[in-house]
């Protein structure tokens, strides 16, 4: 439940609970974290008791009058929660889960190249035969994109176009029992079975092996990826499945999408610059930069081309450096990509 909460809920809707897309829409935001910290406090009190009543104090002066009856000045004193009925919702469940599922997957297939998430990237294609789950997805895909920084979602059931091809995995063991004799002519033959008869055995029901008659429960059909049978042979993709999705990620190293992945770099340098400096969140600072070692152009082509991104994730200009100010608010040299820069922090 904690891990949903912190991992999911305010990991994932930290913009709408700071009011970045609106008011109404941030006070519902606030309102669900709320009842949801209120209702863990009661949940847990039993077996943490100090914990959960320090959480409670803290909530408790936003809680209307009269909200629990009888004594409600400790989490000790106020009725133990109740299941809410109206609260449960299949659909958004179910599509969280598949949209976890998948995130979960993308970030594997990223640690397996050792492409950081800082590092954008083209495209995830998500391969599903199921139109609702694929609907699922789409319903949820900023969240997506945002956090396995992708440029694109493609969410599809064209198996063909992306090299989806079919086997079909039998227990011998099991099967052994059943065949005796003809075990030895299904073992040979089932890795020989084309990807178009294990598809089609999965409305069948049965798949014909080599005069054999295999039942459902007699074997498994898996799907994977088959590079070389892609449309598009140009794609480099890095895949993961969880036996029932398959997410294809493009993790080739794009030089625009290179250069976002930096300017996010120097955001967080600004931000950890301002946590150092001791700044609030509301104080005005100016932002700049001075450039000290850059071999290739590359700090200089950044600052210019990624102006519109650093302006949007700052809130203000990030400006380079006119004049050598003797005290600035905060200073501080960094290094990318063998490119050195400072920035400093003026009021």
């Amino acid at each position: 439940m904690i891990d949903q909460l912190t991992n999911w809920y305010v990991r994932f809707n930290r913009r709408r609970l700071k009011g970045e897309n609106g008011t109404e829409d941030a006070v519902n935001a606030l309102n669900t974290l709320y009842e949801v910290l209120l209702t863990l406090s009661r949940l847990m009190a039993p077996f943490t008791p100090f914990l959960t009543e320090n959480m409670y104090q803290s909530l408790k002066g936003y809680l209307p009058e009269n909200f629990f009856e009888g004594d409600s000045r400790s989490v000790h004193f106020v009725p133990f929660p109740e299941v809410r009925e109206e609260y449960f919702d299949t659909v958004i469940e179910r599509a969280m889960s598949r949209m976890q599922t998948v995130i979960e997957l993308g970030r594997i297939n990223r640690e397996r190249v050792n492409i950081s998430l800082k590092t954008p990237l083209l495209e995830l294609v998500v391969v599903h035969p199921s139109a609702e789950y694929l609907d699922d997805l789409r319903t949820l895909s900023n969240y997506i994109t945002e956090e396995l920084n992708l440029r694109n979602l493609v969410l599809t059931s064209d198996e063909d176009a992306y090299g989806i091809k079919y086997r079909a995995v039998a227990d011998y063991k099991k099967l052994g029992t059943k065949l005796r004799k003809e075990l030895p002519r299904v073992k040979n033959a089932l890795p020989n079975i084309s990807s178009a008869d294990v598809k089609a055995a999965q409305t069948a029901g049965t798949l014909l092996v080599d005069g054999v008659t295999l039942d459902g429960d007699d074997f498994n059909i898996v799907r994977f990826f088959d590079a070389l049978s892609l449309k598009d042979e140009s794609k480099k993709y890095e895949e993961a499945n969880d036996r029932e999705v398959i997410v294809l990620l493009d993790v080739e190293i794009h030089e625009e999408l290179m250069q976002e992945g930096m300017a996010r770099d120097v955001v967080n340098r600004v931000q950890r610059l301002r946590k150092k400096a001791g700044l609030t969140p509301v104080d005005d600072v100016a932002y700049h930069y001075q450039i000290g070692e850059d071999p290739n152009g590359a700090l200089a082509s950044l600052f210019q081309k990624q102006a519109d991104f650093l302006l949007r994730s700052l809130k203000q200009e990030l400006l380079p450096m006119p004049v050598k100010i003797a005290e600035p608010l905060a200073e501080e040299e960094h290094e990318i990509n063998d490119c050195k820069f400072t920035l400093i922090l003026l009021r």
